[in-house]
């Protein structure tokens, strides 16, 4: 099953490129890191910006229901060729997620945070979402710690979004995290050598913190 409202133009080359890209990249460390991160994944599952699907292979029988989030509608079409029954898809962005309050049991942010139009909304959206046991699954790129890649990336990021279809290598997703009130000190950084502007990854499961006078929303 699809929701789709209308729909914006996407990026048809980034897609039709996406999973060639991804091949390179799911057989070193970062596809390592997926695999270990998703065997967490359980119950009612929120995949954020799913693109082609890179994640379903790896949520296992713990999880009883998955929602494909993607805006992109070329990202979509793909992603419609390899939906398990299990999935339903939500052609829309993170900031405005059509799940109650409180309904969803983990959330994947798998890179994911780095092209959001406000990653600020998306992860105050996150947490209204997660069950008070829920967990999000973090696997992000984010702004180097190295100041000369730092630089690298403030100068060359129009190019890279032009490329990666909106992507920000410049984004301090740690941060933006903390600022919504999950406790990020268990992250965990990995460099990831080869890749210019997105060497600096975090990844690691946050439990949903406790927060009083949300939104509700039903």
């Amino acid at each position: 099953m699809s929701i789709q409202p209308s729909a914006p133009r996407g990026h048809p080359v980034f897609a039709a490129a996406y999973e060639w890209l991804g091949r390179s990249i799911e057989a070193g460390p970062i596809g390592t890191a997926r695999r270990q991160l998703l065997a967490d994944a359980q119950g009612v599952v929120v995949d954020l910006g799913a693109g082609t699907g890179v994640n379903l292979p790896h949520l296992g029988e713990a999880v009883t229901q998955i929602h494909l989030v993607e805006p992109d509608p070329h990202m979509v079409r793909l992603l419609n060729r390899r939906r398990p029954d299990r999935a339903v898809i939500h052609q829309l962005g993170a900031e405005e997620l059509p799940f109650a309050d409180a309904s969803i049991d983990t959330v994947l942010a798998t890179l994911t945070l780095c092209t959001v139009g406000d990653p600020a909304v998306a992860a105050a959206e996150i947490l209204r979402v997660l069950r008070p046991s829920g967990r999000l699954l973090v696997l992000e790129h984010v702004r180097s710690t190295d100041p000369r890649r730092a630089q690298l990336q403030d100068l060359l990021h129009v190019p890279w979004g032009w490329f990666g279809a909106g992507c920000d290598p410049r984004r301090d997703t740690e941060a933006v995290l903390t600022a919504a009130g999950f406790d990020t000190t268990g992250l965990t950084r990995l460099s990831v050598s080869g890749m210019l502007l997105a060497s600096d990854w975090l990844t690691g499961r946050l439990d949903r913190p406790r927060v009083r006078g949300r939104r509700a929303r039903r």
